[in-house]
């Protein structure tokens, strides 16, 4: 009996480079005597079709060390949140060495994966953006500033005008008769 065999290779595919099976990050070693690019990935269910959501796409070789600092992992582990962290790699060819840092780059940019964003680039968008969003509070706040001085002037009570008295005065003080009297006394 014939057994049906894939031909597709096992692993998680990120665009067109189809990287190792996932493992937990307690079991990850390194290929010995090669290099590549790693990804760091955490379980998410809204990525299909491993549920695995990447992280960090960090490079690899028998001459360094991983480009991972300390700040990118304890990224990692906050984003995932106690969750378990896996690794896969994509082996490259040692006569393709120099392609390493390219298809890292291809993939950070199609994926953007939150530790690669604490990049130096990543931070000057993000202060692009916070400038941006200041700038509109600003013209909000002017804007809301106007409008709460309209609606005082339109709310303000206006001055009543005088009223005059109408019908008799009791006090007579101000009417002409007196005041020709006084005049008359005072000659």
């Amino acid at each position: 009996m014939y057994r049906l065999v894939s031909r597709t290779p096992i692993g998680i595919r990120f665009g067109d480079y189809v990287f190792s099976a996932p493992v937990p990050q307690g079991r990850f070693t390194l290929p010995p005597r090669s290099a590549g690019v790693y990804v760091v990935l955490m379980p998410d269910p809204s990525w299909g079709p491993w549920h695995l959501q990447p992280l960090f796409f960090g490079e690899f070789g028998a001459q360094q060390e991983t480009q991972m600092t300390a700040a990118q992992q304890m990224s990692c582990l906050k984003v995932a949140a106690g969750r378990t962290l896996f690794f896969a790699v994509y082996a490259v060819p040692q006569s393709h060495g120099w392609a390493i840092s390219q298809i890292k780059k291809e993939l950070i940019r199609s994926y953007r994966p939150i530790s690669n964003l604490e990049s130096i680039d990543a931070a000057a968008e993000l202060a692009n953006r916070l400038y941006s969003l200041e700038k509109k509070m600003i013209e909000h706040d002017t804007a809301l500033v106007l409008a709460l001085a309209a609606i005082g002037q339109m709310v303000q009570p206006q001055p009543e005008p005088r009223k005059r008295i109408v019908g008799f005065r009791p006090d007579p003080a101000g009417s002409r008769s007196t005041r020709a009297e006084k005049s008359k006394s005072s000659s």
